[in-house]
């Protein structure tokens, strides 16, 4: 054994490994081999001296002029980060194991990014005049000639990053213990309330709805290009555009999203390179019950007489683009091409309301906060979630995960029929593989109505009413609860039909509303 205070140089150790695909060529994964095996009960220091050259910005990190000609500078994933080691009994390794495993993943295409926490203390030192935010709390300043050494201490955290400009202009403010700071591009002066307002409108509803937000710090930044719509520890990178009117919310909906980052990328902690939906599918969800909580039926656009809300939104972005393919539970670079982003936002963010319409608010909150309780800062799985879901619900819910988590099932009922001869009858068929517990209301030409519920599962399923008025409308999931049906057209049937000048209205507005999802799902 080496003697206490011993320093060994391991860089003629390091070795490239491809652990995912045994790509020879990719060089972003290094293993180190000890001199000597670090029994249970010690412990090792461990100096990691590296450079790095941050390069224009591409995505997430790098540096760019301003409008003044100054430099921006988005520091992220500028460090070499360490494995994790899943202990037997963490994530997925059993509890009978005889050890521990490594999860170290190569930097894939799509891949985000996974670690264990621990506290980050920095000292960056800048150009005097440069304006500095970074993840945790400033604890020292001091100013030289030509130089600024600032101070920052990150606890309980997975990753650090920075960022610093002269051309920022600071904003600051307070939501109960926490401390607001934005640093905003000057030409964006007049959208620094809605930064804040955005951000305060996230911590009050994920507070009230999730848990507490531990930390006493966030700073938003107003980034450039693709450093923009970003999470890191207690710093979230927001971004908007010149003159963006105030009926278009996309800053409020890229801020809340950033900052639910906080709770699912950076207390929950999953493991995004493995599960990417337990963060970016959870958050996606959040984020559309947020913001149509807070800002109403126009939450995404409040266009006079074309209200456009988050989840409806959600919704558009899973079912035009092929609904039917790419599982949840995959690992991220295991993707088609094009099935990553879908089954990381759009089709969790759907799958998650509908849950929500099955199960009811009340018992969907409750499932967030005990998931929350539970798993905060400890990695947890897709099975951990299932199972908190089950113990809130007091059911089993293999019939949900088994269809759209761990495979591609895709919904769509259609009300097919409406016979009125001695007896209503009303016809629903089930289109899609996947099934979904449904309700039907039914009309009556005497007004009244009736609603009859079915576990969805039968591939034809005939009503019948014995009232003596004729049914004369019939509507699948009229509550729109069941996000996940592809195709809600068919949902319902009239026997007398609408007025047709009001259904070639309805029809080009439709059309109109279809082309404007699809403007702003590519803007955000």
């Amino acid at each position: 054994a080496n003697p206490p205070g011993t320093r060994i140089d391991l860089t003629d150790a390091i070795r490239f490994i491809q652990p995912d695909d045994g790509n020879v060529d990719d060089l972003t994964v290094i293993s180190v081999a000890l001199d000597q095996p670090v029994a249970p009960g010690e412990w090792i220091d461990l100096d990691i001296a590296f450079e790095s050259s941050l390069p224009q910005i591409v995505a997430r990190t790098g540096w760019e002029l301003t409008e003044d000609g100054e430099v921006f500078v988005m520091a992220a994933q500028w460090f070499p980060k360490i494995g994790v080691l899943e202990i037997p009994g963490q994530r997925y390794v059993p509890s009978d194991a005889p050890r521990g495993e490594w999860s170290t993943h190569q930097f894939h295409a799509n891949s985000e990014f996974y670690a264990d926490f621990g506290t980050y203390d920095v000292r960056l030192t800048v150009p005097a005049n440069y304006i500095v935010g970074a993840s945790g709390v400033l604890t020292e300043e001091s100013d030289e000639e030509t130089t600024r050494t600032v101070r920052y201490v990150a606890e309980d955290v997975h990753d650090f990053a920075w960022t610093a400009s002269p051309s920022f202009l600071e904003v600051t403010d307070t939501w109960q213990h926490v401390n607001l700071r934005l640093l905003l591009r000057p030409e964006h002066r007049n959208q620094a309330d809605r930064h804040l307002d955005a951000a305060k409108v996230g911590l009050e509803y994920f507070d009230k709805w999730v848990g507490p937000y531990p930390y006493t710090t966030l700073t938003l930044v107003d980034g450039y290009g693709g450093s923009n719509g970003m999470e890191y520890p207690t710093l979230i990178t927001c971004g908007t555009y010149y003159g963006l009117p105030t009926w278009m919310r996309a800053l409020e909906l890229v801020t809340i999203h950033e900052f639910g980052h906080q709770y699912f990328y950076g207390m929950l902690a999953s493991n995004e390179a493995e599960e990417a939906w337990l963060d970016e599918g959870m958050t996606s969800y959040l984020e559309s019950k947020i913001m149509d909580a807070a800002y109403g039926e126009g939450a995404l656009v409040d266009f006079p007489g074309l209200p456009v809300g988050s989840a409806v939104q959600q919704r558009m972005t899973y079912t035009e683009s092929r609904p039917e393919s790419g599982a949840l539970f995959t690992k991220s670079w295991e993707y088609r091409s094009g099935d990553y982003g879908k089954a990381s936002y759009a089709k969790p963010a759907t799958l998650m309301n509908s849950l929500e319409g099955y199960l009811g608010e009340d018992r969907m909150i409750a499932f967030l906060r005990a998931y929350y309780d539970r798993w905060s800062f400890r990695h947890p799985t897709t099975r951990d979630l299932q199972d908190v879901a089950e113990d809130v619900a007091g059911e089993d819910l293999d019939w949900f995960f088994d269809q759209f988590v761990y495979g591609t099932a895709v919904v769509d009922y259609e009300v097919t029929e409406i016979q009125t001869d001695t007896e209503s009858r009303v016809v629903v068929t089930r289109l899609a593989d996947g099934y979904f517990p449904q309700s039907l209301r039914v009309t009556f030409a005497d007004g009244a109505e009736e609603v009859v519920s079915w576990d969805g599962r039968e591939k034809e399923r005939v009503f019948t009413f014995d009232s003596t008025s004729p049914v004369v409308d019939a509507y699948v999931d009229h509550e729109r609860q069941v996000l996940l049906d592809v195709n809600l057209v068919n949902n319902r049937m009239a026997i007398d039909p609408p007025n047709p000048f009001a259904t070639k209205v309805h029809l080009k507005t439709t059309s109109w509303a279809q082309q404007l999802l699809y403007l702003i799902a590519g803007i955000l």
